[in-house]
């Protein structure tokens, strides 16, 4: 490639030259950081009420917070508890920080714990439709955005369709999310929907 045909426009240079912006991000992200440290401990102190023998067996391996900078090309931050995953099986809720869009709480389900659980998530879709959860349509897992060819409201459909989605693929994902500027009350937000979506499972 010929270097000498590279050309930036005034605003790449500007933001080029403003070490400030960098040095901004890190600091959000530090800070994300640790929010989700404190939501950790929070969801720690719930599992303690959690009396299903099944799921407190489940809720075993300790929480993990992991940090990346590229889905679909920005920075996020995901919490993990419980995190049950190997080749087949994956039993977790995500709490996630998606720079430039949304903070989200995903129940994610494959392998034999979607079907121990879904006959409990078919049976919730008055509850997660009026707490105006999403139910994921996409055939890749490891999606994360909200848009339509990913998620769908449960609102929207009707139970029958619901069950319909809950069956179609070979994972189950049901989502709810949260604008960033609630930044200030969210953890309180992923908490409490972290125990609902932990509640389903147990009954």
């Amino acid at each position: 490639m010929d270097e000498a045909k590279i050309q930036f426009s005034p605003s790449e240079m500007e933001l080029m030259c403003n070490a400030g912006i960098i040095l901004t991000k890190n600091r959000i992200l530090h800070n994300i950081k640790s929010l989700f440290e404190g939501l950790e401990q929070q969801l720690l102190s719930k599992a303690y009420f959690i009396e299903d023998t099944y799921l407190a067996t489940i809720l075993e391996p300790s929480a993990k917070i992991s940090r990346g900078e590229n889905y679909l090309g920005l920075p996020y931050i995901v919490l993990d508890y419980p995190r049950q995953f190997d080749s087949l099986n994956i039993f977790t809720v995500r709490s996630m920080f998606w720079w430039g869009h949304e903070f989200s709480s995903t129940l994610q389900l494959a392998g034999r714990y979607k079907i121990e659980m879904q006959p409990k998530i078919e049976a919730a879709y008055t509850g997660l439709a009026k707490r105006q959860y999403y139910i994921g349509v996409n055939d890749d897992p490891w999606q994360h955005h909200f848009e339509e060819e990913n998620y769908l409201p449960i609102a929207s459909m009707s139970e029958e369709d619901f069950c319909t989605y809950c069956r179609q693929n070979e994972h189950l994902k049901i989502a709810a999310r949260w604008y960033l500027r609630d930044v200030n009350f969210v953890v309180e937000d992923l908490g409490e929907s972290w125990q609902f979506l932990m509640k389903i499972c147990s009954e």
